[in-house]
């Protein structure tokens, strides 16, 4: 268990994600083995937590909602071109 929390913890660490600046702060402090083993923890509680509460995991450092508006903005554009509305009168410009 511990050799799959530390490999996931090292990929956690080159996303973008909140585990990476906890890694780096305490790679600073502690060492890089036990930085790794840290972040381990950490995301064996978060699965803990995930599992008893049957949520999806959300990342507290990304806007979920800015996200998805910026993927899906084009489409109901389109859709609401399709219906009639034209760009001008749903503010947008282009």
């Amino acid at each position: 268990m511990r050799r799959l929390l530390v490999e996931s913890a090292h990929s956690a660490v080159k996303s973008t994600c909140q585990f990476k600046g906890l890694f780096k702060g305490l790679a600073l402090r502690r060492g890089k083995r036990r930085a790794a083993l840290a972040v381990g923890h950490k995301l064996l509680r978060i699965i803990f937590v995930l599992i008893s509460k049957k949520e999806p995991y959300r990342d507290p450092g990304v806007d979920y909602e800015a996200l998805m508006v910026k993927r899906n903005a084009p489409r109901w554009i389109r859709a609401l071109a399709k219906y009639g509305y034209a760009p001008a009168e749903i503010g947008v410009a282009g």
